[in-house]
């Protein structure tokens, strides 16, 4: 009798993207059914049937309100520069899904990203089995991949980045070698607090017992938060405001800007091209973290951060994307402090605009006129528009929302695309174009400029199983 053996066939890219967001997915909300739990014991219990992979790999964990994102990819093309092999968990995606995990700034391979999904997949169905702890969320899945997949690539140290929060976010199964600590503001209130204070408690929620913290500049309440919890945990506070000196800054514009910083008594260049003031601060939050990864054996020497630094490529963030026949800058602010900074960015880089032509789209849970207020004083003509985001509030939504601010509302499309044909149309010469209020209206502009194919996926469905799942359904980006 002949013995057939049936090779199995590996999970596609594709359905490997359908069956991680097969599971309880709280950023998107398509699975709308299952109200958020939030807490650390079912991420626990999902790498503790991977073997605990996390366990003896050197970590940063950065949290924050706004900046992380940028601050951590600093942190990272920095050490990757220095010769570290270098591993970044950061969310969202831009344009892809596998940017989310990335070795040497450089996204996952997608047969790596899909070999993962069926890898740690009997160990989602144990968790689901157990029937104590209910079943696991589409970002402790991808939590688990980047541990796992830093652990088989043997990286010398992996910058990770909270999701949502700090103290409850599945991240914070780690215990880093520096946490780091983002400029705090009101952000996903419902969830988080609403106030300053209580928001700061759950990103302080990261400070470990003896770790080091690092942190931005922060509003006072925030920092006495930050303050009491290192107090309480012993571990040492570093303002880098303090600790990283700014000596000089010379203004390139559009081209970026030159920084003469000062390190322990030692001064040296860098070069920033992300754009605006604030990321001046974030670079510094950046060098301060690296700093003491020096004291703990992991020294980046001055030219290593520069180039690291100056070769950052961090997308949707005062971004410039195109220049002729007129400007068409986004950014993906989306609550009053991230609004400031870009009123500032706009003003300072722009200062021979005719006119402003704002396109605007929000996320619920977001403050949806929060960014428009904060612009209003450069008079724009205001476009609303929604992007593929499952979360996006509708064009009439948004419109109402600024109308009740008082915030005259010039158009409301249904698509980025829409939205930017139309700012055109109503563009005179030596206008600007701004899309914000949202990454994912940044990411869809800048996919219409750059002729960058999104990346779709049927929209997921609750399902008894991966395999029950219809992939006839309407297609939406794959950001969160």
């Amino acid at each position: 009798m002949l013995a057939v053996i049936i090779e199995r066939m590996a999970l596609t890219y594709t359905a490997a993207i359908s069956q991680l967001l097969s599971l309880a997915d709280f950023e998107r909300k398509s699975r709308a059914s299952d109200p958020p739990e939030f807490h650390l014991r079912r991420i626990e219990r999902l790498l503790g049937y991977l073997g605990n992979p996390h366990l003896g790999q050197r970590f940063v964990h950065v949290a924050g309100s706004k900046g992380k994102g940028s601050t951590s990819a600093m942190i990272a093309w920095c050490l990757s520069a220095g010769g570290y092999k270098t591993g970044l968990f950061s969310s969202p995606s831009i344009h892809r899904i596998t940017e989310r995990i990335r070795i040497n700034c450089q996204p996952v391979a997608e047969q790596d990203f899909a070999r993962l999904v069926e890898d740690l997949w009997s160990a989602v169905e144990q968790v689901t089995a157990d029937g104590d702890i209910g079943i696991v969320s589409v970002f402790e899945l991808q939590t688990a991949m980047a541990f796992c997949h830093f652990a088989e690539v043997n990286t010398d140290i992996s910058v990770i980045e909270v999701g949502l929060g700090g103290r409850l976010d599945s991240t914070n199964i780690i215990t880093p070698l520096v946490s780091v600590i983002t400029p705090i503001s009101l952000d996903h209130v419902s969830i988080l607090g609403d106030t300053i204070a209580k928001i700061a408690a759950e990103k302080a929620g990261i400070i470990k017992l003896g770790v080091p913290v690092v942190t931005s500049r922060q509003d006072p309440e925030a920092l006495e938060v930050i303050r009491s919890t290192a107090e309480a945990t012993h571990s040492t506070l570093i303002k880098s405001i303090e600790s990283v000196n700014l000596l000089s800054r010379t203004d390139w514009g559009l081209d970026g800007t030159k920084l003469e910083i000062e390190l322990d008594g030692a001064s040296f260049d860098v070069r920033l091209r992300l754009l605006g003031s604030h990321q001046e601060d974030n670079a510094r939050t950046a060098i301060a973290t690296l700093a003491q990864l020096g004291k703990q054996g992991l020294p980046v020497n001055f030219d290593a951060i520069n180039v690291g630094i100056s070769s950052v490529d961090w997308p949707a963030r005062t971004q410039l994307v195109s220049s002729r026949p007129n400007p068409i800058f986004v950014d993906g602010a989306h609550n009053d402090a991230s609004g400031r900074a870009l009123l500032k960015t706009i003003t300072k880089l722009f200062p021979g605009r005719a006119g402003v032509i704002l396109i605007v789209g929000s996320v619920r849970g977001h403050d949806p006129s929060a960014v428009a207020r904060e612009l209003a004083s450069l008079e724009p003509r205001v476009i609303v528009t929604e992007s593929r985001h499952p979360k996006s509030l509708t064009g009439k939504e948004l419109a109402d929302a600024l109308g009740a601010g008082k915030i005259v509302v010039n158009a409301i499309t249904t698509s980025t695309h829409q939205a930017l044909d139309m700012a055109r149309a109503l563009a005179n010469d030596g206008d600007l174009i701004v899309a914000t209020g949202s990454l994912f209206v940044a990411a869809e502009i800048i996919e219409i400029e750059k002729g960058i194919a999104p990346e779709f996926y049927p929209d997921i469905k609750p399902a008894t199983s991966p395999a029950s799942t219809n992939r006839n359904l309407p297609a939406h980006s794959v950001d969160d």
